[in-house]
Formats: C-alpha cells, structure tokens, sequence
C-alpha cells in the first residue's frame, strides 16, 4: 500500500472516530431533549458540537486533499472511485458514510425539536403580550424591545 492510500485510510479511520463519539453527542443531546430541554445542558451540547465541527471540518479537508493528491476528485465521487481502485480503503470509506449518514439524521431529527420548542416558546410570549395587553416585550433572543415596557396609565379615583 502507497503512503497516499496509507495516510486517506488512517483519515477515513480518524474522520470516522470523530462522527462516532458526534454522534454519542447527538445521542445525549436527544436525551436532554426528551427531558425537557435544559437550556444549561443545550448550551453545552451546542458548544461542543461545534469543537467537533470545527475537528470534522480539518479532517474532510484533510480527505479532500488526500484525495487530490491521488488523482480522484474531491467529493463523493473521488471517494467511491478511490475505494473501488484501492480494496484496501472500501470498509473504511463505506463505514465513514454510514457513519455521516446517521449523524446527519440525528442532527436534523434534534434540530427538529429544538425548532419545535422555539415556535411553543414564541407562542408563550405572543401569549403573555396579549394578555398583558402590551405590544413586543421580548425579541428572539429574549431582549425587552422598545415600546414593551408597561405603558402607565392614568387612573382617577373618586
């Protein structure tokens, strides 16, 4: 085996630990949701999801290079034509996208929900401004806005 393949498959196995334990992440992340949500624990999930997107992200650009380097196109496609040329790199490359595709869905199911609970909290305070009878009192990201401060009115007794 070239250096080339050796260096693509070491990545391939690299680029898939990392989807792996993302992918416990998303699993844990999922839990929180289904326990309500906890914003503490979101915020945390939220921030290490992007350590690993930024890790996945050198590691795909690695493949990509690695690829390149080999004459294949930096995409899917180089990565098929890569595995089918070279046995060698086909379980591995075949895992990686397995591996991506059920993070991709678990991403996408938790964003799902997470958008589900933002609309349920907008109608919450779409609510509370009805009932208090006032305009805007928060924006998206939980701001008071101009003019939702309660308006005083003038009340004459007697």
């Amino acid at each position: 085996m070239n250096s080339n393949i050796a260096q693509l498959l070491a990545c391939l196995e690299t680029e898939t630990s990392l989807v792996n334990e993302f992918i416990v992440l998303l699993e844990s992340e999922a839990q929180i949701l289904a326990e309500g949500g906890d914003a503490e624990a979101l915020a945390d999930s939220t921030a290490r999801k992007n350590i690993y997107a930024d890790q996945l992200t050198r590691a795909n650009e690695t493949r990509l290079a690695l690829l390149t380097a080999l004459g294949y196109s930096a995409d899917r496609n180089g990565l098929d034509a890569a595995a089918h040329d070279h046995p060698s790199l086909q379980s591995a490359s075949q895992h990686l996208l397995e591996r991506t595709r059920i993070a991709g869905e678990l991403n996408t199911s938790n964003g799902t929900i997470i958008d589900s609970f933002l609309a349920h909290n907008q109608q919450a305070l779409d609510t509370l401004r009805v009932l208090a009878g006032q305009g805007d009192l928060y924006d998206a990201s939980g701001h008071t806005r101009p003019g939702g401060k309660a308006q005083s009115k003038k009340i004459k007794v007697g």
